[in-house]
């Protein structure tokens, strides 16, 4: 047979420095890891329990193609008790985790040209998922003065007549940066002078520990252009149970419901169920693990700036810090390989999250702090004080 020959789209594709950064730490022993994107808690033992009594319960078949209306119904009241964001069970989609509710949103309404605005730095598969569907990513520089923040100012710099969507994610991944309501306010001014669409991936919502969660679909006449984005991953450490959701507009719900049929067909029975319980009965357990978060972030944040060459504003949201590397004078990815080999510390490079953001590594707070005070002592003697 001769060679098997890629789509066009996937010829000039390569793989992520993260995905690199990870490749390359398999081949490594006695490792401590600065860098994976989820909580070290395991799933809660009743959630777990509540998923056994389901499946035993019979909820083994094809659930509904946008999840069950438990489910849905679920996720409506706690956004409604929680930021007054007002919806019905029809306008709440469930995904194979937060990142397929995404992708289902942009390949519902781009066509190929159109572009889409996303934050520099930003959660990898933004980008990967625009592409995918043929549009065209426009990353904003976010600036380091600013917390990482994205500006009104620096989103309408951005937009060009081609433009149809803004992304935006609050608490941020992979800064930590929590956007304010008069930042907000002047953002949804920009983007409804320009009729745009907002994506806003909100699944750290949770882990604010500095002002508030703002829900944008909320804010003034926004909730007719607003997808807000969600899931269970982090607040409920459901990484592993692929469930998340979309709420929006009913129109592109139903659109995102036949890109489902196509695709994954539905999601997770079992992991709905589970889902479903952890919402109405896990809410103290949230609390606990911010807390615990919100204590590890301050304790990064406090030896990341005692190191020679690094330095970090403060997040006020999610478990990152995006630690700025440029007085090192290595790339990201050189200052990565050199600490993941010399000092046995995984951390992810910068790039991995926009072209604009090599000068800086992400750290997660995902272990215990004993742990983190070895992977920072670690790097305390590859770079010195």
């Amino acid at each position: 047979m001769k060679d098997i020959a890629l789509s066009n789209l996937f010829k000039t594709v390569q793989p992520s420095p993260m995905l690199q950064m990870f490749e390359a730490a398999s081949k490594h022993t006695g490792l401590i890891s600065l860098g994976i994107g989820e909580p070290d808690a395991h799933t809660h033992p009743s959630i777990v329990e509540a998923a056994a009594e389901a499946a035993k319960a019979g909820f083994t078949h094809y659930p509904p193609v946008n999840g069950f209306q438990d489910l849905r119904s679920a996720i409506s009241d706690y956004w409604r008790d929680k930021y007054g964001l007002e919806s019905s069970p029809e306008e709440v989609i469930i995904g194979a985790g937060a990142t397929q509710a995404i992708y289902m949103i942009l390949q519902a309404l781009i066509n190929p040209g159109d572009e889409v605005i996303v934050p520099d730095p930003c959660f990898t598969p933004y980008m990967q998922a625009i592409d995918y569907v043929y549009g065209v990513p426009v990353p904003v520089p976010l600036k380091e003065e600013d917390a990482f923040n994205m500006t009104a100012e620096l989103l309408e710099s951005c937009i060009t007549p081609k433009t149809k969507i803004v992304m935006l994610n609050s608490p941020g991944n992979p800064t930590g940066a929590v956007i304010g309501m008069e930042e907000a306010l002047k953002i949804c001014d920009v983007i409804k002078k320009h009729d745009l669409i907002l994506i806003s991936d909100e699944i750290y919502e949770a882990f604010i520990y500095e002002g508030e969660h703002i829900c944008f679909a909320t804010l003034p006449d926004m909730k007719e252009r607003t997808f807000t984005i969600a899931g269970f991953s982090k607040t409920y450490a459901m990484c592993g149970w692929r469930i998340g959701y979309a709420i929006g507009p009913k129109k592109v719900i139903d659109t995102m419901k036949i890109i489902n049929i196509g695709t994954t067909m539905c999601m997770n029975s079992v992991s709905q169920k589970a889902a479903l319980y952890a919402l109405k009965n896990c809410e103290t357990q949230v609390r606990e693990m911010v807390e615990i978060y919100k204590d590890r972030v301050d304790y990064a944040h406090k030896r990341i700036n005692q190191i020679k060459g690094l330095s970090c504003v403060k997040p006020r949201g999610a478990f990152y810090l995006f630690a700025n590397i440029e007085k090192t004078g290595m790339t990201s990815m050189a200052l990565g390989m050199k600490l993941l080999e010399e000092a046995k510390v995984i951390t992810i490079p910068g790039i991995s999250f926009g072209p604009n953001s090599d000068n800086f590594i992400r750290i997660s707070c995902t272990i215990p702090n004993e742990q983190m005070a070895e992977a920072f002592d670690r790097i305390e003697a590859v770079l010195g004080k």
